[in-house]
């Protein structure tokens, strides 16, 4: 009876968001979403337990199939629900377990069966159902935030594009484009224990010579874009993630940077934020 209700969630570095998805209208159910931090250095068990304390929460009272889709980082094996995430300063207590069999015994009778979906994927595929990104055929999505997260968008299908671990300026993109790489540059601006960059860019914001920072990051990821343009002309680019919500400190910059070499493609903000994974994890196995 209600099978197109299925939960979606998504999970980041640092916290999980949960909600029903009426997959049907491709809207959250009203009142049903559930946002929490996640500790990502703990143990396996503590996790595990934090994830399906938040679906259980989500699910609770309401009508729903017992279906879940997680947008879930990688490295994962998203057909078999292993994590393969080591050394990213994120969920290392569950490197070669299978997360899928540990939620499921945690949850119990509630939820039926539990599918994961690359995050960038996910993100994307809700931006191609209901976005600005829905106007195009050929669409890049990348996620901003603990991780660097892609994916490519063909005809309205979405799928996982690996650029993490993309070759780039002597190491690879996951060192330049997530939060990591602002910490540390801001160590090395500043000479100070970074905080995290929910800060930096509150500092930033008020007028910090932080400021720099942000226009280091858009001349980086405008060589890596121009690069991957050469390789596989897109007609947009879409960018979501938290750092994504910081655009009027490197979006300006990052279009002046395209358009001198000759990137002809717009790049568009997420229109629904953190919906757009849950909405695109929901209807991804519909």
């Amino acid at each position: 009876m209600h099978e197109h209700v299925i939960l979606g969630a998504d999970i980041g570095g640092s916290h999980i968001t949960a909600a029903l998805v009426d997959v049907k209208a491709g809207v959250l159910v009203p009142e049903s979403s559930n946002r929490e931090k996640i500790d990502s250095k703990g143990s396996a068990l503590e996790i595990i337990h934090s994830w399906c304390r938040v679906i259980t929460k989500t699910l609770n009272g309401l009508p729903h199939s017992g279906r879940v889709a997680i947008a879930m980082p990688g490295p994962f094996d998203y057909e078999k629900g292993m994590s393969y995430m080591k050394g990213m300063d994120k969920y290392d207590a569950l490197y070669g377990m299978n997360v899928r069999e540990m939620m499921l015994a945690e949850l119990g009778q509630m939820v039926s069966e539990i599918h994961f979906i690359n995050d960038a994927g996910c993100f994307l595929q809700g931006e191609l159902a209901h976005g600005k990104a829905s106007a195009y055929d050929k669409v890049m999505g990348f996620t901003l935030g603990t991780g660097f997260g892609s994916a490519k968008g063909v005809s309205g299908k979405a799928t996982d594009a690996d650029y993490w671990r993309y070759p780039f300026m002597g190491g690879i993109c996951e060192n330049f484009f997530s939060s990591r790489w602002f910490t540390s540059r801001y160590s090395e601006y500043s000479g100070l224990d970074a905080p995290n960059v929910k800060q930096l860019i509150e500092a930033a914001e008020l007028g910090s010579p932080m400021l720099q920072l942000f226009d280091e990051f858009s001349m980086n990821f405008g060589i890596f874009l121009s690069q991957i343009y050469k390789k596989e002309t897109f007609d947009c680019i879409v960018l979501g993630g938290n750092i994504s919500n910081a655009w009027p400190l490197f979006l300006p910059q990052l279009r002046y940077y395209l358009s001198i070499r000759s990137v002809a493609a717009p790049v568009y903000i997420s229109t629904y934020g953190e919906s757009a994974a849950l909405i695109g994890a929901a209807c991804s196995i519909c």
